[in-house]
């Protein structure tokens, strides 16, 4: 069988919550590119990616930026869920569809909107009960204090968390839009209803 291999796009890359690694407040690079290595997404806004893990430079969008940079100022006001039954890509395509519909829908896109904000964020509750908290800037903290192999043991622990960020850090939907895409496009298209009507919204999973 015939392959085109213009077409063919490179695996995307593991996802880790992370800090930079900078001694300073970490400030998003923009860099050339047209597709997120991590989440695939296509977006005309991407990142300098984390440098954790890797050797040369990849592009993300903004919110797998955020979640590699959780010393960010915008990361900072965000909380970590605990998601397992997800992969932090696919929380980051979700998310993105609930933050463009709270920011620029109509009444009741946002409405739905905002149940599936809300549903990401309850998750929370399970990374508070275990650890005393969820919030992003602590855990960054508490990164930042760790040596790199300390540093590992704390990221496997959080494996299965994601962070979520609230709808009032996004004034500008151009840091979440995909590529030639309006937000009343993106709100429109069949691929939103499946969204609204997913049955993964259940009750939080218990954080082990």
């Amino acid at each position: 069988m015939d392959v085109d291999i213009q077409h063919e796009q490179p695996p995307l890359a593991p996802l880790m919550l992370d800090i930079s690694g900078d001694p300073e407040l970490p400030v998003p690079v923009a860099i050339a590119g047209d597709r997120c290595a991590c989440c695939g997404i296509w977006t005309e806004k991407l990142w300098q990616g984390a440098r954790a893990g890797f050797t040369d430079s990849h592009t993300v969008c903004t919110l797998c930026y955020l979640a590699g940079h959780l010393d960010s100022p915008t990361a900072a006001h965000g909380l970590l869920a605990f998601l397992p039954g997800m992969a932090m890509s696919d929380v980051h395509h979700l998310q993105r569809r609930a933050l463009i519909a709270i920011r620029a829908g109509n009444k009741i896109q946002r409405r739905e909107g905002q149940k599936i904000w809300l549903w990401l964020a309850r998750h929370g509750r399970e990374v508070e009960q275990a650890w005393g908290t969820a919030r992003a800037g602590e855990y960054a903290m508490a990164l930042q204090r760790l040596p790199p192999h300390k540093r590992l043991t704390l990221q496997t622990r959080l494996t299965g968390c994601a962070l979520i960020l609230p709808p009032d850090r996004f004034d500008d939907l151009t840091l979440l839009l995909p590529s030639g895409k309006t937000a009343a496009a993106v709100l429109t298209s069949r691929s939103w209803d499946t969204y609204t009507r997913s049955d993964l919204y259940v009750e939080p999973d218990t954080l082990g």
